[in-house]
């Protein structure tokens, strides 16, 4: 199997968080290129030879190269698709749609709060900066919308855990690890559980070790 995973080298990319998890759950075996960001001119002009876009993370499958966390995970979900090898995204066609919802609303909002509370504070070290207004509206909107997505007593979105899950957590992480106020416990005990499965300890494993 020829999977090679781009990643940045600081580990702090919350989409090559999503991309690694993928490949985890998946259970397959691949390497990883780690590389300091921002890319080089000759690494970025190499990946875009292939992938087009060039940044990461980019998967190498065989000859076939993509970029976009994404598109990463619905193509891997599909080449290495049931019965032998388990589901990363819902069978249900409705679910389906709904984790792709809370992907794309995950990478296209939250710009404050994601400014506020970076994944450096989540993956290493807490911050204790007070959060601006901005993100502050942006941390009640991830509330408000994640109680409406989790169903009480629930660790996962659907019946099954899904990709979406991870990106949901980190976000919800974010208020967690800085020991945010407006978190309900039930949305605690959902991302402390999402943080806990083999997948996401094996990408955290990765990351350095702070002073």
């Amino acid at each position: 199997m020829d999977l090679t995973l781009y990643a940045d080298s600081a580990w702090q990319s919350p989409w090559v968080f999503h991309a690694m998890v993928a490949l985890e759950e998946l259970g397959l075996k691949y390497k990883v290129e780690a590389k300091k960001l921002p890319l080089s001119v000759d690494e970025r002009h190499r990946i875009q030879e292939h992938a087009f876009l060039g940044k990461v993370p980019c998967l190498v499958h065989g000859d076939f190269w993509l970029t976009e966390s994404a598109a990463i995970s619905e193509y891997l979900g599909e080449a290495f698709a049931p019965p032998q090898y388990p589901r990363i995204m819902p069978a249900d066609p409705k679910q389906r749609a709904r984790a792709r919802q809370v992907m794309s609303w995950l990478r296209t909002s939250l710009h404050a709060l994601r400014e506020d509370r970076p994944t450096s504070s989540v993956f290493q070290r807490p911050v204790t900066k007070p959060m601006s207004e901005k993100g502050r509206q942006d941390a009640s909107e991830l509330v408000r919308i994640a109680e409406q997505l989790v169903a009480p007593g629930k660790t996962t979105l659907f019946d099954d855990w899904c990709i979406a899950d991870a990106d949901l957590a980190l976000a919800l992480m974010r208020l967690i690890a800085n020991s945010d106020t407006s978190m309900t416990q039930r949305l605690i005990e959902y991302g402390l559980a999402q943080w806990g499965r083999t997948s996401v300890r094996r990408y955290l494993a990765y990351i350095p070790t702070t002073p």
